[in-house]
């Protein structure tokens, strides 16, 4: 994989402004300024280092995501007021799917079903190992953990929507951010020295 030649340009925008727009299945991508993450970008000449789902559950907006507590569930506006870095969503491309609609309960029933995995450090170590060697790798037939982009792919996979076409193990961020059923829409702007929004599920701008 080489650097994207394709980054989008930023066009920032309120969380309020675009919260009503964004639906289950889209994806949030992040770019970080922990040394973690810029490691990350370096090894795999990535953009992004972080990548998420987002679902609505009883009116409040979520990501579904592999951190390193694990996997878990959190309102989108806390892990956006709260990431000291560039949080992009990007939008699913519905009509790249032709039953998109199914298809998503299965996408998010699986992300679900994967709360409270373990994050995928050994996966992780052995898709960069892969990557830096240029070995062909096979998904674990039933992960103990994964890392964040190998997720988001393993649960989009189980319903037949496959964003990449790649093993889920070997699915970086950028690759996600690159897929043509995405498109990316905007970054929220945010102000992470603030208090989070627990309670107001809106991001401090």
């Amino acid at each position: 994989m080489t650097k994207s030649n394709a980054v989008p340009e930023e066009r920032l925008a309120y969380y309020h402004e675009v919260r009503p727009q964004i639906r289950d299945g889209d994806l949030f991508l992040f770019r970080g300024r922990f040394l973690v993450s810029k490691l990350f970008e370096k090894l795999t000449h990535s953009y992004y280092s972080h990548a998420a789902i987002v679902a609505w559950w009883d009116g409040r907006l979520m990501i579904l995501q592999a951190e390193g507590v694990g996997i878990q569930a959190i309102p989108l506006s806390v892990a956006v007021a709260e990431y000291p870095g560039r949080a992009d969503w990007y939008r699913l491309r519905r009509d790249s799917f032709p039953d998109p609609d199914r298809s998503l309960k299965t996408v998010l029933a699986e992300a679900k079903a994967d709360l409270g995995l373990s994050y995928g450090y050994a996966d992780l170590a052995r898709a960069l190992w892969g990557y830096l060697k240029k070995l062909k790798l096979r998904d674990p037939v039933s992960p103990k953990g994964l890392y964040c982009s190998e997720y988001v792919e393993k649960c989009f996979d189980s319903g037949g929507m496959s964003l990449t076409g790649r093993p889920d193990i070997t699915t970086f961020p950028q690759h996600i951010a690159e897929s043509p059923r995405v498109e990316y829409v905007c970054s929220i702007r945010h102000d992470p020295s603030k208090p989070d929004p627990r309670r107001d599920d809106d991001v401090p701008g």
